[in-house]
């Protein structure tokens, strides 16, 4: 974070946030009544672009962008609902310039979505990737890249119920992760030959707590590989659990996201609906002792 974008979150608390940001733009000064980090950020998120005149500010892109990513950490501190209906306010200001959208729209990607960015916030990110998808002037192969990511984002959300996601298992029987139930759900998506996902597997399969819970019947491990049910894959998965559920889905990267590194942990509860996402090994491992515990 540049020392410029520390400073700007330092005047959010102190109050004085009248100056301009590097000459561009007057910041909204925020109520003396507002004392919490949290409501002042709110605050700033509703109002940051109050006094700026998006017209004619793109003129200098490079101080835009900037100004913008110390507005994406601002949104990133005030609270979920605040920051979603300032994105949509300030992304419908900008319905009539498509191309100072995407610009914009971009950053937020490599910000809030890519694999490099520092740090993903989903719920922040749809509604920029869907302004750009609902601006009838943005041309289609940008928007159809938008659409793939907050559809893939959408159904993965915590608090969603899981897609449909049809796969196929060894002995070529059909399954679907949405109609795979248990008091809890552990849906494992990984490959055979990565030394980390065999390296998960061996300790889901070694965990006391994980073994206890699946014989219970309070836990049902779906193992999903993306890949083709061909005679390789049902070759790497033959020393899979017996009691695990496994299967294949080539397009499953479609329907849910699966950034970062393999493997990939969702939890789900007894209804379907994604309670967790992105856990690592070791998070999923002290959810089973919790669980174990109640």
């Amino acid at each position: 974070m540049k020392i410029r974008r520390i400073l700007l979150l330092l005047t959010i608390l102190s109050g004085v946030l009248g100056a301009k940001a590097d000459g561009l733009f007057q910041y909204p000064i925020v109520p003396d009544s507002i004392s919490t980090l949290t409501g002042r950020c709110d605050y700033q998120a509703r109002h940051f672009w109050d006094f700026c005149d998006l017209k004619k500010v793109f003129s200098s892109r490079a101080r835009v962008a900037d100004e913008f990513r110390g507005y994406l950490e601002i949104l990133q501190l005030a609270t979920p609902d605040s920051a979603v209906a300032a994105v949509e306010a300030f992304t419908k200001r900008l319905e009539k310039q498509p191309n100072d959208l995407l610009f914009l729209a971009e950053i937020a990607e490599a910000e809030l979505y890519s694999d490099t960015a520092k740090v993903w916030a989903d719920e922040l990110y749809i509604p920029f990737a869907q302004a750009v998808v609902n601006n009838k002037k943005v041309q289609k192969p940008y928007k159809a890249r938008f659409r793939q990511q907050a559809e893939v984002l959408s159904n993965s959300l915590p608090g969603r119920k899981i897609p449909s996601i049809p796969y196929t298992r060894p002995d070529g029987s059909q399954g679907d992760v949405a109609t795979d139930s248990a008091r809890v759900v552990l849906l494992y998506i990984n490959d055979p030959d990565c030394s980390a996902c065999r390296l998960a597997r061996v300790r889901l399969t070694g965990d006391v707590n994980t073994r206890q819970l699946i014989d219970e019947g309070v836990l049902k491990i779906v193992a999903i590989t993306p890949a083709d049910p061909d005679e390789k894959w049902r070759g790497e998965v033959e020393g899979y659990p017996k009691e695990w559920s496994v299967g294949a889905s080539p397009d499953i990267d479609m329907t849910l996201d699966l950034r970062g590194d393999m493997p990939v942990f969702y939890i789900l509860d007894k209804n379907g609906k994604i309670r967790f996402k992105h856990l690592d090994i070791d998070q999923v491992l002290d959810i089973m002792r919790q669980l174990k515990k109640r």
